[in-house]
């Protein structure tokens, strides 16, 4: 029988607090490392012989190449805390997967679900209006990949390493909080930010955590968060936590900002306070 050991640091909140600066130190050098690699794919100082198009695949690989090195410095940063001083196997964040194809499917289609809801309330009640614009399959391929990057490098260290070691301290419940406000903290960077779209982040953390804290499982709120976005940004039109991308709708927002979401996007939206404080409730109340 394999021997358990006891973790370097005994304290699950003082370990979450060292991953969580250690994150940004160890993502940020790999950030560069990104930026290094990346400039071999471009040709600065020759921009004006480029087309359009060329210009725009160069930006995008460069994006992808950062986002990428951000991603494996992610995961580098949870296997060596994980290893050495929370002294457990990689894959105990909630990563196994036996099942994990179950409960990835499930996500998938919650936040699908959820982001779908959202744009038709507000197209139904003439909230914004949307005009269909150009269907671009890299484009879409590029943002899914791009997206799905994302989802792993937020998804493995908030409700994966942080809120995994942080329950060991606290309850479960007050834990999923404090890592609901560490995703929440992370996006305070965000253009067009405001106290709705906040209040939503938090909210946010908390509904991707409720399935994570009840089920060991990060599948779910890996393939929710995946589906949120892509379908939110590339598809539907919305900005993404204030960032505008190509979509395949165009909007026009008609109504107020706090029921549309403004310049944020549906992430700044009071509909989605509601949306996701029922999402919650239920989600819990089923677990439970």
């Amino acid at each position: 029988m394999m021997e358990t050991k006891s973790p370097l640091i005994k304290r699950g909140w003082l370990r979450s607090l060292l991953f969580f600066l250690s994150f940004f130190i160890i993502v940020a050098l790999f950030n560069i490392i990104g930026i290094v690699i990346a400039s071999f794919f471009s040709v600065y100082g020759f921009e004006e012989f480029l087309s359009d198009q060329e210009l725009l695949m160069q930006n995008k690989m460069m994006m992808m190449t950062t986002m990428v090195s951000q991603l494996a410095g992610a995961l580098f940063t949870v296997w060596i805390f994980q290893k050495f001083v929370s002294r457990e196997s990689f894959t105990s964040i909630g990563l196994r997967f036996e099942g994990y194809k179950n409960d990835l499917y499930q996500g998938l289609l919650v936040g699908a679900g959820l982001i779908t809801i959202g744009f038709l309330t507000l197209v139904i009640f003439n909230l914004i209006s949307v005009d269909l614009t150009y269907f671009s399959l890299y484009d879409q391929a590029f943002y899914l990949i791009l997206f799905a990057v994302v989802s792993l490098n937020e998804e493995i260290a908030i409700r994966g390493y942080i809120l995994q070691n942080l329950s060991k301290s606290f309850n479960k419940y007050i834990a999923l909080a404090i890592s609901s406000l560490v995703f929440m903290i992370m996006h305070l960077g965000n253009p067009n930010l405001d106290i709705l779209p906040i209040v939503n982040l938090f909210l946010a953390g908390i509904f991707l955590g409720v399935y994570r804290i009840h089920k060991n499982n990060l599948w779910f709120p890996i393939g929710a968060h995946l589906t949120w976005n892509y379908l939110q940004g590339p598809i539907y039109g919305f900005e993404v936590s204030g960032n505008k991308i190509n979509s395949l709708f165009e909007q026009k927002l008609n109504g107020h900002d706090i029921l549309t979401g403004g310049n944020f996007g549906y992430e700044g939206s009071i509909i989605l306070t509601v949306f996701l404080i029922a999402g919650i409730y239920l989600m819990d109340k089923h677990f439970r």
